[in-house]
């Protein structure tokens, strides 16, 4: 009851504001993932293209960093960020960050497979990285897909998960066989 209240009082303060103040929040407290994504909608295809190609090589960098690779929660916060940057293009690039998102996910069986990303105690069932934050992000990639190519890489995207040894996508797996 005391949280409806608090938030009732916080949005009548911002009711009051005016359009001007409430860009000056914003743009003091946003995250900076979240003006990125602002900034890439509206940027040029060559603005786009530029930033998928930066992206797609920081991603490919991670994976040669050992350091980083056995350190599931530090790769998976490097990996959101790296993420994060490309969704205001999805709409831009739908076919190359569908490309990456599948290497990607090809590339972190694999790493399971060297032995990386394992937590502490890897000699226990499911005790490896699993990110339902990167598994939310992959599925609401793949469902903003435009539907002239979305059947091609949900097919892609469940031909890969069923070949993975290991349940790190399974939540993805799940929901798609539910929509």
């Amino acid at each position: 009851m005391q949280i409806d209240k608090s938030k009732k009082k916080i949005e009548n303060h911002l009711n009051s504001l005016t359009k001007e103040e409430l860009i000056n929040l914003v743009l003091k407290f946003a995250p900076q993932s979240f003006l990125d994504t602002i900034y890439m909608q509206f940027a040029s295809q060559d603005e786009a293209e530029i930033l998928f190609k930066r992206v797609a090589k920081d991603i490919r960098s991670m994976f040669s960093d050992e350091e980083l690779l056995y350190t599931p929660s530090k790769f998976e916060d490097e990996l959101l960020e790296q993420l994060e940057k490309l969704r205001g293009l999805w709409d831009k690039l739908p076919l190359e960050i569908g490309d990456l998102i599948l290497k990607l996910m090809r590339d972190i069986e694999e790493a399971f497979e060297e032995g990386y990303l394992y937590l502490d105690h890897y000699d226990r069932e499911d005790d490896y990285f699993e990110s339902e934050i990167v598994n939310d992000y992959i599925f609401d990639f793949f469902s903003s897909l435009p539907e002239n190519i979305k059947p091609s890489y949900i097919k892609d995207l469940n031909k890969i998960l069923k070949n993975f040894g290991f349940s790190t996508f399974h939540s993805i797996e799940k929901r798609l066989s539910s929509s």
